[in-house]
């Protein structure tokens, strides 16, 4: 399952590689110096497995987080959402073959969700989720990636080190992904 979900991105970001506005944003970003290694709830990028599970037990047990379906992610509730639009946000570290985490999987997705009700599908809670991911990572804004290879509208941010790629999974979820570029281009570290 994991291997699936891990498809979209690596198609999305080979397609990127064609597109030279986008290489040139990655290398100039990289080269800027800023590196940021904070996420949100305390994570840092770098962290290793082991302290991803311990902050997560730590959240949970305060009571900011919870499991998500099938236990596959961490469940936060967004909070100060309007009655009716109330929204949950589903995070997991991806790491890799060292167990150092070199990104985030996330989803977002309304609680009154329903293949019937269309105030709540997928194309509502983009603009939601992209505001909060520029409200949690300030920095450059999303721009919408052009390519003739992808089926959904993609839309990205590059601030330094840190990437950020969001899209439409399905009618209910919005899914993005959060990437250290210094895994990915090891050699644009100055």
């Amino acid at each position: 399952m994991l291997n699936r979900l891990l498809i979209i991105p690596i198609v999305f970001l080979y397609s990127c590689q064609t597109n030279s506005n986008y290489d040139k944003w990655v290398k100039d970003e990289m080269a800027n110096g800023s590196y940021q290694d904070s996420i949100q709830f305390g994570l840092k990028l770098g962290d290793s497995k082991k302290d991803f599970f311990i902050k997560a037990w730590e959240l949970n047990n305060e009571g900011k987080v919870t499991h998500g379906p099938n236990n596959d992610f961490i469940l936060y509730e967004l909070e100060d959402m309007p009655e009716g639009k109330r929204m949950n946000h589903l995070f997991y570290g991806t790491f890799n073959e060292d167990n150092i985490m070199t990104g985030l999987d996330m989803r977002f997705y309304f609680l009154g969700w329903a293949p019937w009700n269309d105030k709540l599908q997928s194309d509502s809670v983009l603009p939601i989720a992209m505001q909060k991911l520029l409200e949690w990572y300030p920095g450059n804004d999303f721009i919408q990636i052009e390519n003739e290879n992808l089926t959904n509208d993609f839309f990205v941010k590059i601030d330094g080190n840190r990437q950020i790629v969001i899209h439409i999974l399905d009618e209910k979820n919005v899914r993005a992904q959060l990437l250290d570029l210094r895994y990915k281009y090891p050699n644009l570290i100055r």
